[in-house]
């Protein structure tokens, strides 16, 4: 067998992608407290209403991609454990291959 018939699974690279995807979440949920925050910035009540309009709709699209990385979390979470086992499932069924061969 040669490399191309091995299948990597870089454990760091879906841990890290696990952590960052969950501090992304917890931005984009945080996002909304800041909003009070910036509304005395705008100045002139027009152009504080546009940017609440701005906001609202930026609110929409928050909330697609907010689920979309929750997604896409759950994607990674799912796919770490599952390579997790594979790996602990063929450790074991070599372990006993190789105890009931005498170990060659």
């Amino acid at each position: 067998m040669g490399e191309q018939d091995r299948l990597v699974v870089d454990y760091t690279l879906l841990e890290s992608s696990k952590t960052n995807l969950k501090d992304i979440k917890k931005a984009l949920k945080g996002i909304d407290k800041h909003r009070a925050d910036i509304h005395d910035i705008w100045g002139h009540h027009s152009i504080a209403g546009k940017m609440d309009d701005f906001v609202s709709n930026w609110d929409n699209y928050r909330r697609e991609l907010l689920q979309n990385v929750e997604d896409l979390g759950k994607q990674v979470e799912t796919s770490l454990k599952s390579f997790e086992k594979l790996d602990l499932d063929l450790k074991n069924t070599t372990e006993k291959q190789r105890g009931k061969s005498g170990g060659n």
